[in-house]
Formats: structure tokens, sequence, C-alpha cells
């Protein structure tokens, strides 16, 4: 016959080791990887069922918008000012905020086309305070 502290420990165990996975599954399945467009790859991107966040500048004249079908197209330029680029087709409401050079954020999966489908959108305007300069001899 067990004792009560051994019955314990087994219960606090089984307790523990279930409370463990529980926290392993979900997190593991609540990821998303982030990446700037600089480090966008299609073929690592393509071969994950995951969504995948993306980051780069809006390329302004890229954008389309049918208001019809609130259908937006646009590309996305990575920040190191390279020629790279990733084309982003987006389904819902069109940001008021969505101008050239600013950052945006899309959150979804590469479709066959090579074409980043988002199921979400984040437009970041540029900062209204920016760091003063010292004056020289102020007191």
């Amino acid at each position: 016959m067990m004792s009560v502290k051994t019955k314990l420990t087994i219960v606090v165990s089984l307790i523990v080791v279930v409370i463990a996975t529980l926290v392993v599954t979900n997190l593991g399945e609540a990821a998303t990887f982030y990446m700037t467009v600089d480090e966008f790859d299609e073929k690592s991107v393509s071969a994950s069922a995951k969504p995948v966040q993306i980051s780069g500048e809006i390329v302004g004249d890229s954008i389309e918008w049918d208001p019809e079908n609130t259908l937006l197209t646009f590309d996305l330029r990575g920040a190191q000012q390279t020629d790279k680029t990733v084309s982003i087709r987006y389904e819902g409401v069109k940001p008021d905020m969505l101008n050239d050079g600013w950052e945006a954020i899309v959150e979804g999966n590469l479709n066959d086309d090579g074409v980043f489908v988002a199921t979400e959108l984040l437009v970041k305007c540029p900062s209204k305070y920016e760091a003063m300069e010292e004056e020289e001899g102020g007191t």
C-alpha cells in the first residue's frame, strides 16, 4: 500500500506534466514567425503552414485599391533600400494612412503565385515626436 505522501507526489507530478504539455503545445501553435522584407525567403515561407509576419516600407506607386471588392494590393520594400520587394494582397478595409515610405506589418501566407496574402494589415505612421538637437551654449 502506498503512503499518502507517495500518492500526493504522483498526483502533483502528473498535474505538472499535463500543464507543461498544454503550455508547450499552445505556444507552438500560437507562434508566428516575424521577419523583414530583407530577411524574406519565399522557399522557407511557402513551406511554412503557419502565418508569417513581414514588415517593410510601402512602395507608394504600387498601391492599387478596388473598393467594390475591398481588395488592396501593394508592394513592401526592405528598409536596407535594396531592390527586394514583396507583393501583398489584402482583402478588407483600406487603411487611411497607406503612404509611400511608411512602415507596414502584414500577417498571412504566401500563395502559389508568389503573392503574400495578408489576413491582417497594420500601418505604422512615422513618429510625430523627434529628438530635439542640443543647442550649443544653451543652459
